[in-house]
């Protein structure tokens, strides 16, 4: 088996998420990518107008709903904060011990830029296999730790322009799958 583990905070989940999902599924030729969303992450500030963990959840389920090869795992969400990579990584490989099982995380190129500082690198890079997805404004340079970018087209969208524009009353029809949508406006979240 060959998994590919999607981390991030999703808040909310918008069409660049399943673009770059698609994409690394069939690049890295996975059986199956599993997004975990984080309960807190330590990469980003908390946000007072963020939606719930459990929103969030939700959410990607309704944006994955009907894809065979994606699943939803709340590893982190049972789980106090914060949110180590390492220990998701340990915890999921705990659940799957085959030595079948190839497992890759996907970070955007940005985020590669950081691993040095990430909890417990070296025994996490003897876990996984890091992939890097370029981010707008990627110059190529090499990354740390020789980690590979894979050339998947990503959207210009991003959860923070969503959840200002949700402030703002403006529409995120485009942003977001419509089931995504009807959840923000049933919940009134962002607001």
């Amino acid at each position: 088996m060959r998994i590919g583990l999607f981390g991030g905070t999703f808040n909310p989940v918008h069409t660049g998420h399943l673009r770059l999902a698609e994409g690394a599924l069939k690049f890295l030729n996975l059986d199956e990518l599993w997004w975990i969303p984080a309960h807190l992450s330590p990469h980003k500030p908390a946000d007072p107008a963020s939606a719930s963990p459990e929103d969030r959840a939700q959410m990607i389920e309704l944006a994955i709903e009907g894809h065979p090869k994606f699943r939803l795992n709340r590893v982190e969400l049972n789980r106090p904060p914060p949110s180590y990579t390492i220990d998701t990584v340990t915890e999921l490989q705990r659940a799957h011990p085959s030595k079948e099982w190839e497992w890759f995380f996907l970070v955007g190129s940005d985020l590669a830029r950081t691993l040095e500082s990430w909890h417990r690198i070296d025994e996490l890079l003897g876990r996984v296999t890091f992939v890097a997805i370029p981010r707008p404004g990627d110059s190529g340079e090499p990354l740390p730790f020789n980690v590979q970018r894979i050339p998947v087209q990503t959207a210009a969208v991003s959860s923070s322009e969503i959840r200002q524009s949700v402030r703002e009353g403006r529409t995120v029809n485009a942003s977001v799958p419509p089931a995504v949508n009807r959840y923000l406006q049933e919940k009134k979240l962002y607001r």
